[in-house]
Formats: C-alpha cells, structure tokens, sequence
C-alpha cells in the first residue's frame, strides 16, 4: 500500500513547470487501407513473351526442401495477359497439383499481427492442353489463405467451349477478394489448386495431366488496414523478434550473424507509428528516511539512478552492448544510422538532492524514467536481385531515451503504524542503574 503523500517536489533533468502525471498514451485506429507490395505481383519477372515455365520471381512453390533449398518457385507456368484473354491484359500463373505441399505462396513484407488484409485477384480455368475437357467444362477449385485468416474456397466459371491450345481466351472473373486477419509478421499468402492429377487428362481424354493443369490466377493486389498502436504493452512483454529469409521463417541467431557481418551488411529501418517515447511506472530509488527526532533534519543526500535496455536479440547482436565499454557493434551502428541517435543503452546518474524531513514524517524518492520504444527491421542493404535471398529481422528495443528527461520526485509523508510503533520502542540498553539496591558508595572526588 502506498502512503498517503502530505507533499512531493518533482525534481527532473529538464525544468517542469509541475509535477506532471504520469504519461498517458492514446491508441489511433487507422482507418484508411495502405496498398500492401505483392513482390513481383504482376508475374512480370523474369520477362517472357507468351508463356513461360521460369519461376516468377519472389514466389515459392511448396516446402524448402522440395525447392532445393533455395525457396525459389519450380515448375509455375505463366502466361502473358495479351495472349490469354485477361480483361485487364495481366500476365496469369496457373495452378498445379503436383504433389501433397504444392502451394504457390509469398509472404506479405510490412504487413503485422492484428492487420487486416484484402487480397484482390482475377480467375480462370486453365488453358494449358494438359486440361481434360470435363475439368474445365465444370470450373475448377483452388483455395486461397492468409496466416490468420480461414481458408476460402474458390471455384472458376465453367468453360462449355472446351476449347485448348494457343487461341484459348479463358473465362474470367475480376475483382475477386479475400479477406484475413494476420497473426504473425509478414503472414503467408497461399494458393493451392485443387484440381487433381487424372489418368485420364489431355486435351482429347487422353493420357494424364500429372498435374499439369490447374485454374489460373491473375491482377494479384492487397491493402491492409493496420492495427492500433498499443502502449499498454510493459517492457517486460514485449513481441518476440522474428526473421525471415525470402518466404521462408529462419532462426534469429541466422539473420543476426548475417547482419553482424559488417556495418553495412544491414540496414534498420524503424516503424516510426510504432515507435514511441514514454514514462515508466515509478518506482523508489534508493532507501526511505523516517525521522523519529523531535528536529528538523536538513541535510544534502546522493541520489543514485539507473536504466537499462530490454532486447531479445543475441548477444552477437550488440544491442545492447556487452558492456558499457564495448565498441559499437556492427549491428548497434547500423541502428544508430537508421534511428538517427546514439542511445545511452545503461546510463547511471548520480545527483546531490536537498532534503528536509520534520519530525514524525517519512521522506523517500521515486523516479520515472523517460524510455524509447522504437520497432523496426533490419534488412539485407543493398536488397539482393532475387527477393527470395533477402534477409528481414523485426525486433522492437525499449531502452532509456535519449530525448525525454528523467523525473525524480521527491516525497514527504505521515509514518505509517508500523513506523509509528517502532519510533517509539524501546532502547536496547541495559536497565540503569544496575545496582539499584545497594547504598551508594564513598563520594568520588577524583
């Protein structure tokens, strides 16, 4: 319980016109969508002509390992929006069931947990002459998900002409749309054909697909609407760093040994609406006064405070230092660079305060210390030619701000029962005098 306060002087680094109350921080809803960059969301890279079965660039099709390690996309055959019938002349990718973790997949750069995302997108039968007629005569299944979000099923309009080969114009639909909520960073966009292989496949039923026909997509765009700030988090909860490399999730100890390469191996650039400064919850510094003396104690006390930096990178990182000596790791000056200041990452402050107590009263100090929040993502600088090779690290660090002036307030009070109770015990002294009943002896004259 706290004591009740009879006084407080707030002492700060800065001059304060008040004791100003502890800082209180709104969250804004934003309500307008930002566009969401699809990596290479018009197929358009590497450039071909009328069709191509080269790998779009920044996709990944099924697991790491069925991409020899590589993440890149495999066997995606792309057709040209001129050529193939699409209203707003889109190059298209077709989807393929070729194996149980064939999925045609990017993860979405700057998109957080809590944000809401619309994908828009236009769809097709296949025309690929693998298409068995009773396929697309129907319309054929795929299935489009978000991490975070359920996964939509999708059918495309039926092709009664059945019609195959290089004058096939396809049956579109535009401006399809599906809607998640993320829960993770950079949340995984995945679409997955359900049109199975056939035995019976070709253009004329005969031979097998193998997978080689599926619905085509096209015109892929996204915005989001992002969450609310929330300064609500305490330090000790902060979100955990996450790093990635191209589509792939990766341990943080990986992206960190590649940053920490040299100092321009990486660049941080912070999320400045998500960054912020604020006070800490106060808390005592230092050991509380209790004047039991019938005088005034007026006296100069030192006053001893501290800050400390709250990360969950490897020590590898630097951030914070190893030591308040230490040179400024590779890492640490690549987030200086982005962030523009040099923070003191565990400063200590020694201060010489004024303090009078009167009699019966109980004088303390309590500090808010002003703290920087600041999120952000350290990137591979310069962005490598294939995005699937690009390293990301989001981290968030709380250390002690370099623009907003510590508070240290000074406090009076009435002592409590219990410190009542033992200004007035007794003595440890032994009982006076001790021979009190024996006669006095001769008189000392010295």
């Amino acid at each position: 319980m706290r004591r009740p306060l009879v006084a407080a002087l707030c002492l700060g680094l800065a001059a304060l016109p008040a004791c100003p109350a502890f800082a209180q921080h709104t969250t804004q809803q934003r309500q307008q969508p930002t566009e969401v960059v699809l990596v290479n969301g018009d197929f358009s890279l590497p450039a071909f002509t009328a069709s191509s079965t080269t790998s779009p660039t920044g996709w990944s099709v099924g697991s790491t390992s069925a991409n020899n390690g590589t993440g890149t996309a495999q066997g995606v055959w792309r057709y040209a929006g001129p050529n193939w019938g699409n209203p707003a002349r889109k190059n298209a990718v077709m989807l393929r069931q070729s194996g149980p973790d064939y999925a045609f997949k990017q993860r979405l750069r700057g998109v957080r947990p809590g944000a809401r995302v619309t994908l828009t997108f236009d769809d097709s039968p296949g025309t690929n002459s693998f298409c068995p007629a009773r396929s697309v005569e129907q319309g054929q299944t795929y299935t489009v998900q978000g991490s975070g979000g359920t996964v939509q099923s999708e059918l495309t309009e039926p092709d009664p002409d059945k019609e195959f080969g290089t004058t096939k114009r396809g049956v579109w639909r535009t401006g399809r749309s599906y809607t998640f909520t993320a829960d993770e960073y950079e949340p995984l966009l995945t679409f997955v054909s359900t049109v199975p292989a056939t035995p019976n496949g070709g253009a004329n039923g005969t031979g097998t697909n193998g997978g080689q026909c599926g619905p085509l997509v096209a015109n892929l765009k996204a915005v989001q609407v992002e969450p609310p700030v929330d300064k609500t988090i305490r330090s000790g909860a902060l979100p955990p760093s996450v790093a990635f490399r191209g589509n792939d999730a990766r341990p943080v100890s990986q992206a960190v040994t590649e940053c920490a390469t040299n100092a321009t191996r990486c660049s941080f650039t912070p999320l400045d609406d998500y960054s912020f400064s604020y006070y800490e919850p106060a808390r005592q510094a230092d050991e509380t006064y209790i004047n039991c003396t019938r005088a005034t104690l007026d006296r100069e006390r030192p006053l001893k405070t501290g800050g400390r930096t709250i990360s969950d990178l490897p020590a590898a990182a630097g951030l914070p230092p190893v030591s308040a000596t230490a040179a400024a790791s590779n890492m640490n000056q690549q987030f200086t660079t982005g962030t523009g200041t040099t923070p003191a990452w565990s400063p200590s402050t020694e201060r010489t305060v004024k303090e009078v107590v009167h009699p019966g009263e109980a004088s303390w100090f309590e500090t808010q210390g002003g703290r920087q929040r600041t999120e952000g993502w350290f990137t591979s600088n310069p962005a490598p030619t294939d995005p699937n090779l690009d390293w990301r690290l989001y981290t968030v660090l709380d250390y002690p701000s370099p623009q907003i002036a510590d508070k240290v307030y000074q406090r009076t009070g009435p002592l409590t029962t219990g410190e009542l109770a033992r200004c007035r015990a007794d003595r440890p002294s032994a009982v006076t005098p001790n021979d009190q009943g024996a006669p006095a002896g001769g008189a000392d004259r010295g």
